[in-house]
C-alpha cells in the first residue's frame, strides 16, 4: 500500500526534509534516542522511510499523540498498519485482518465490544482485591533468589516471573506454558531474528495458545460450569458469548502484552532506582501511584511508538488560532513516539530528570484514548509490588560489577534488560 501524497514523487514535511528512518541509536541507556530532541524542536511531525519502502510520519510532541490518540479519523486497524521497524527481513507487506478476539488491532464497533467484555477484570477495584495475591507471588520469588543466592539474575529470575504468573493467575491460563511461551516471544519480538528462527517461535506461541484455551474449555466442560470463577478465561466460557478462536485472540493478546511489557518496565526501573538512591529513597518512603506514573514516564520501553493510519485529511499541530500545522494525507500512516512524548519539555519540567515527587498525569507510556491499555491498573500494580518487595526484602541488592554488568535490549520491539546480574548481603 502506497502512502505517498499525491502531489510529489518524494514526499516531505512543510521544512522540506526528505524522508529518513526512524531514530535508534541511544547515547543513555535510560534515555530515548537522542534525535527527538531536535524533532521535538525543529520538525516535530517528521517525514519517515517505512522498511515497506513507503512513506509515513514520525510524531514526536506530547500534545499532537494525544489529539491522534483520541481522533476516530485515524485507525488501527491490523490490516491497515504496516511495520515501521522490521522484526524480520521484510520482502513485502501484505495486509492481513484483525485475528478474531484480538481487539487491540481493531475500531469501533468491533474494538468497544470486547473492551466492554473485558473491562470488569481490569479495573481499579477488581486489582486492588488481586494485590494481595501479587505481593505473595513477588515474596515467593525472591526468597527463591535467596535461596539459590548470593547472585540472581533480576530478570529471569524476579521480573519474568513474576509478571509471568501474575497474568496467567488472572486469566486462569495453565502456568506449564510459561518457560516455552516466553522463549517464543523473546524469538519473535527480537528485530534480526531470522525467518528460520521467527517462524517456528510463532507457531509454538499458536500452539500453546490454542492448549490453554482448549484445556480449559474442557474442564468447564466436564464440570458442567455454570458460574463464574473469577479468572478471565473461565468466565468468558461460561458466559458462552464467545467461540474458540475468539478466546484464543484474546488471550493471546493478554498474556503477551501482560508479560512482556511489565517484566521489561520492572526489572529497567529496578536498575533505574539501584542508580538513582536518591528516587529509591523517595520511593520507599511514599505509596502513591504518581511514583509508578513517574518511572513509566521516563523509561517509556516503546522503542518505536505505536501506529496509527488516516482515513481523511487531517491537520496536525496547528496553532491556536488554527494556522500552521502538518497535513496528514487520507491513506497515510502516522507514527507516535511514545518515548519522545514523554519527554517533552512543552509538558513536563525537566523530563530527563526523573523526578519521583512529580504527578505525571498526561504521559502516554500507556497510551491514550480509546486503545489506553486495558491492563493499566494491573501494570501499576505489579510494578508498585514488584519494586516495593524487592527493596523490603532486599534492601542492599545491588549490581555486580565487572562482567555481571546489564545487558540491555536495544534489538528488541520493547527495551528493557536482557540481563541484570545483582546480589545482596555484606559487601566482600
Amino acid at each position: 500500500m502506497s502512502t505517498d501524497t499525491p502531489t510529489a514523487a518524494i514526499p516531505v514535511d512543510n521544512l522540506g526534509h526528505e524522508p529518513a528512518p526512524m531514530p535508534m541509536a541511544r547515547q543513555c541507556p535510560f534515555d530515548p534516542p537522542e534525535d527527538y530532541r531536535r524533532l521535538r524542536t525543529e520538525d516535530p511531525i517528521h517525514r519517515i522511510l517505512l522498511p515497506s519502502g513507503d512513506h509515513g510520519w514520525l510524531v514526536t510532541r506530547l500534545a499532537d499523540i494525544r489529539a491522534v490518540l483520541s481522533d476516530s479519523r485515524f485507525s488501527h486497524r491490523n490490516d491497515l498498519i504496516e511495520p515501521v521497524v522490521p522484526p524480520r527481513p521484510l520482502v513485502e507487506w501484505t495486509p492481513t485482518p484483525p485475528q478474531p478476539g484480538g481487539f487491540n488491532m481493531m475500531d469501533a464497533p468491533d474494538h468497544t465490544r470486547y473492551r466492554k467484555m473485558l473491562t470488569r477484570y481490569f479495573t481499579a477495584r477488581h486489582v486492588a482485591r488481586f494485590t494481595a495475591r501479587i505481593t505473595q507471588i513477588a515474596i515467593e520469588q525472591i526468597d527463591r533468589m535467596v535461596a539459590a543466592g548470593p547472585e540472581a539474575d533480576l530478570v529471569a529470575d524476579y521480573a519474568e516471573p513474576l509478571a509471568g504468573r501474575v497474568i496467567f493467575e488472572l486469566l486462569g491460563a495453565d502456568y506449564d506454558e510459561y518457560a516455552s511461551l516466553q522463549r517464543d516471544i523473546d524469538n519473535t519480538f527480537c528485530l534480526d531474528v531470522t525467518l528460520e528462527r521467527a517462524y517456528p517461535a510463532m507457531m509454538n506461541i499458536g500452539s500453546a495458545i490454542e492448549r490453554i484455551v482448549a484445556t480449559r474449555m474442557a474442564e468447564v466442560g466436564r464440570l458442567g460450569g455454570t458460574e463464574p470463577s473469577g479468572d478471565v478465561l473461565t468466565d468468558l466460557i461460561v458466559r458462552g458469548e464467545l467461540d474458540a478462536e475468539e478466546l484464543r485472540g484474546i488471550i493471546g493478546l493478554l498474556l503477551i502484552g501482560g508479560m512482556d511489557t511489565t517484566s521489561n518496565t520492572l526489572a529497567l526501573g529496578a536498575l533505574a532506582l539501584i542508580r538513582h538512591p536518591d528516587q529509591r529513597a523517595v520511593f520507599e518512603a511514599g505509596s502513591d501511584s504518581g511514583q509508578v506514573d513517574e518511572l513509566l514516564r521516563w523509561l517509556t520501553i516503546s522503542q518505536w511508538g505505536v501506529s496509527r493510519r488516516a482515513l481523511a485529511d487531517v491537520t496536525l499541530g496547528a496553532g491556536p488560532d488554527g494556522s500552521g500545522g502538518q497535513l496528514v494525507h487520507e491513506g497515510e500512516m502516522v507514527v507516535l513516539a511514545l518515548n519522545s512524548a514523554n519527554r517533552d519539555p512543552a509538558a513536563f519540567t525537566e523530563p530527563d530528570r526523573l523526578d519521583l515527587r512529580r504527578q505525571p498525569r498526561k504521559h502516554v507510556a500507556l497510551g491514550a484514548g480509546v486503545h489506553m491499555c486495558i491492563g493499566q491498573h494491573l501494570a501499576r500494580a505489579t510494578l508498585r509490588v514488584g519494586w516495593d518487595v524487592l527493596f523490603s526484602r532486599l534492601p542492599d541488592v545491588r549490581t555486580v560489577p565487572g562482567t555481571g554488568e546489564p545487558r540491555f535490549l536495544h534489538d528488541m520491539l520493547h527495551y528493557g534488560l536482557r540481563a541484570l546480574p545483582v546480589t545482596w548481603g555484606p559487601r566482600t
